[in-house]
Order: C-alpha cells, then structure tokens, then sequence
C-alpha cells in the first residue's frame, strides 16, 4: 500500500479481534519504531511487548480503567530512558540551549528549583518516543492492524506495573489488534484552514 493511503486509512481502533499478530509482522512493526528518527541520535527508547493477561490486567488499572485496551493481542509500551537533569548541565549544553530559546530562562529556572526532579525529567522531552510510536502506527497500518494511542496513564504506577528501572519511564501505551469495527472517517480541517505562506498576515 502506498505510504499515503495508510496514513489516509489510519483510524483510532478501541476494538479487537482475538486473532493473534504474526510474529514476523509484529517484528517489522518493532522495527519500523527501531529506526524512528531521535533527537541528538540518542535513541533513548525502549518497546515494552506485552502479551500476558495479568500485565495487561495492571495496565487496565493505570490507565483509568480503559478495560478495552487487554482485548488487544498485544500492547506497547512505549518507554524512554530519561536524559540528564538540566539542573545539572552546563548553559553552554545543547539541550539547556534549546529549552532557554523555546521557552525562555524564567521557566528553566522554575522547573531546576522544583523539588521532583524525576518529574521534570519526565516532563520535558518525549518526542523520540512519540516519533516512534508513530512510525509504529503506520506500519501497522500497512499490515491491516489497528491501534489506539493511550497517553492517559499514571506514569508512576505504570513504571512500577512494568518493573522498569528508576531512570525509565512509560510514556504512551499502543494496543495493537485486528480491528472489529471500522469507525466513521473524522472530518478533517481543509488545508486552506491550517497553512499559511511565509508570514500569518499571508494566510
């Protein structure tokens, strides 16, 4: 299928089949989350695969009760590995560099003097995960396999669900599965709505 007829089919799937996910085509989908682009090339992910009823059953519980989520073959966790407190970097660092120009110093210096640094450590960069996250989603697409998006999770009880390390966190789950229903098409902004040409005043 060409690139942009899945991403045109792609829908948010809260319903499965029980058939299970080949696990070639579940490799491929890992390895298209693999080769994801990271910022710096860190690649600070790493792919929690689970299969088993009773993780599945404790990832219910931390994600507001969403009990659709273990009708899915299998779930991702999508995890990071957590990068340096910045209150401990340089100002000359690349990444206190970046956070000062998108953000501005006052709120660095709000978030160094906060007392959970895990938490501000959590909170500022998740973009690698999402990144490949969402080239997991399309490659499952591609395959005939739906998928939901779940950001909303109690990261510490999932961390802890998941058995990970201090410096690991889970950002996102992906349930993924055979559809058993084929939701209506969303409308969708025209592009004459969301782009402008070189300047807003150009819009």
């Amino acid at each position: 299928m060409e690139l942009m007829d899945v991403i045109r089919r792609r829908r948010s799937i809260r319903a499965f089949t029980s058939e299970p996910i080949p696990e070639d085509v579940l490799g491929q989908i890992l390895e298209a989350g693999r080769l994801a682009p990271s910022a710096m090339n860190v690649q600070d992910w790493h792919f929690g695969i689970i299969t088993d009823e009773a993780v599945k059953a404790r990832l219910i519980e931390v994600s507001g009760g969403q009990e659709w989520i273990a009708a899915a073959p299998v779930i991702i966790a999508l995890c990071r590995r957590l990068a340096a407190d910045i209150s401990t970097l340089p100002d000359d660092d690349i990444n206190v560099l970046v956070w000062k120009a998108r953000y501005g110093r006052k709120l660095l210096d709000h978030l160094n003097a906060f007392d959970d640094r895990r938490a501000v450590r959590m909170l500022l960069d998740w973009r690698n995960t999402a990144y490949a996250g969402q080239q997991m989603v399309l490659a499952a697409e591609d395959f005939g396999i739906a998928s939901c998006w779940i950001g909303l999770i109690d990261t510490p009880k999932a961390d802890a669900a998941l058995g990970l390390p201090e410096d690991v966190v889970c950002d996102v789950l992906l349930p993924l599965g055979y559809p058993a229903e084929e939701p209506e098409a969303v409308e969708r902004k025209t592009m004459e709505e969301i782009t402008f040409h070189e300047t807003w005043e150009d819009r």
